[in-house]
């Protein structure tokens, strides 16, 4: 099994805690990446955004060009270390359910990882993660309630997923 340092993404934007989260959206549109690492003056990794933070202000009717990184809600960085062993970390990834995690090794940001990295070395997890996931959803997601994802008809991504008994479907399939 490969280890995170042979799959991990060695170059990893980052941002300082004084930024206003407008500005952290641009920087993540235009380097096409789904987060980024929050450093102190050390550059010492301290937190992450992600897409699913800056949604989330966007849904609550926050003002993004006022809002800093300082000011999100604070959440636990889980990190791995360069020489851990990927299945490891997909089983981190699935607990927390963050999809992507900061590589460090004494104290030093030296990469990111995500589930995508991961599965495109090591399709077999597709089955792993999508069981998680679907759990997950489950828990989450209320009856009546329409999701994104993948129908498990037809396998099609939809933005129109619902659960008919007990099984995403899309309006095809339905």
């Amino acid at each position: 099994m490969p280890k995170v340092s042979e799959i991990m993404k060695k170059n990893v934007v980052t941002v300082n805690p004084s930024m206003v989260i407008s500005d952290v959206a641009k920087i993540m549109t235009n380097n096409r990446i789904g987060s980024v690492i929050v450093t102190d003056k050390k550059m010492t990794p301290i937190g992450i955004v992600t897409d699913d933070d800056i949604v989330g202000l966007v849904a609550a009717g926050k003002n993004t060009a006022r809002v800093r990184v300082k000011d999100l809600k604070k959440k636990k960085l889980i990190s791995v270390d360069p020489n851990e062993d990927i299945l490891k970390v997909a089983r981190i990834m699935i607990k927390s359910g963050y999809k992507r995690m900061p590589v460090i090794k004494d104290g030093k940001l030296q990469g990111i990882v995500s589930d995508k990295e991961i599965l495109l070395v090591s399709p077999e997890m597709i089955e792993v993660l999508s069981e998680k996931l679907r759990a997950r959803v489950e828990m989450v997601a209320q009856p009546d309630e329409r999701i994104s994802g993948m129908c498990e008809n037809c396998d099609q991504y939809s933005d129109d997923l619902r659960s008919v008994a007990g099984r995403w479907l899309c309006s095809e399939c339905r």
